[in-house]
């Protein structure tokens, strides 16, 4: 029988299966920190300012985690989940502040213990919200069930982006038509840039990003197709539909490319009108994306 670790050998284990993460270099980034730990009268200090875990010598510490050593042992073997012992069964003693406990629950997340996918798709405002749209213009009650489930079956986390139209024209569009295009643009790239924030974080940190779905053929959200975008900025009078993005995923995938986040997944689903058939087709399409 091997002997049992003593209970700085169990703090050097963590330290090791913190710094082995590939993802480490990231959630060090930018944090130094000196941290004590406190285990049944063993006292072992952490650095962390050269982008991993290095043991340091005693000195004056932000950040104090006291436990006991069968705590210890059950975290090490992620039995115990350092989040839960933290938030939930309070088997961790946590002096520091509320950043740093977060931070440090994400070096030691536990692979064996966390369910997520860290899969996430950005999905039009009106699939999950009809009432952004116009009256009868969707032939759903609240959101688009068919596609809504076929997301939560494919076990993908689903980010709603912002309905650029509502909140730079009003609920029921009382500024279209009021704004200069260079106005309406304006308003519009905010809230793209606000989804761009999201997308980076998400990518930075290695989650997959199947999908970013508009609706076709909206003049704001649309993505292969449009209609009537031009009528919309006050340009023309053409309402017909056309063979390019609508104004919101224009300043989305600028924003991006600007960014140098390359050629993101971007694709539109159709919207279903009142009466309209097609809606396997659809579901097809989005199946095949993602």
């Amino acid at each position: 029988m091997a002997p049992e670790l003593s209970s700085t050998e169990l703090i050097d284990q963590m330290m090791t299966n913190a710094n082995k993460r590939q993802d480490a270099l990231l959630r060090l980034r930018n944090w130094n920190r000196v941290i004590r730990w406190v285990v049944e009268g063993d006292q072992v200090f952490w650095k962390t300012d050269t982008g991993m875990i290095t043991m340091n010598p005693p000195q004056e510490a932000q950040v104090t985690i006291t436990c006991s050593k069968e705590t210890l042992k059950r975290i090490v073997s992620q039995e115990l989940p350092f989040f839960l012992a933290l938030w939930a069964t309070g088997d961790l003693e946590f002096k520091g502040s509320f950043s740093d406990a977060h931070r440090l629950g994400y070096i030691f997340l536990s692979d064996k213990n966390d369910k997520r996918k860290r899969r996430v798709v950005f999905l039009a405002h009106c699939f999950l919200n009809i009432n952004t749209r116009f009256p009868e213009g969707s032939a759903f009650a609240g959101a688009n069930t068919p596609l809504i489930q076929t997301l939560l079956q494919k076990e993908v986390g689903i980010i709603q982006m912002p309905c650029p139209e509502f909140l730079c024209l009003g609920l029921e569009k009382e500024l279209a038509g009021e704004l200069p295009e260079s106005e309406i643009r304006a308003c519009f790239r905010k809230h793209a840039e606000s989804v761009v924030d999201q997308i980076q974080q998400y990518l930075n940190l290695g989650y997959e990003i199947p999908g970013i779905i508009g609706m076709n053929p909206s003049p704001s959200c649309g993505v292969e197709i449009s209609k009537g975008k031009g009528k919309f900025l006050g340009l023309d009078e053409d309402t017909s539909e056309k063979e390019e993005s609508g104004v919101f995923i224009e300043e989305l995938q600028n924003t991006a490319q600007q960014r140098g986040l390359g050629k993101l997944p971007i694709f539109g689903i159709r919207r279903i009108l009142t009466g309209e058939s097609g809606m396997e087709e659809r579901l097809k399409i989005l199946d095949e994306r993602l």
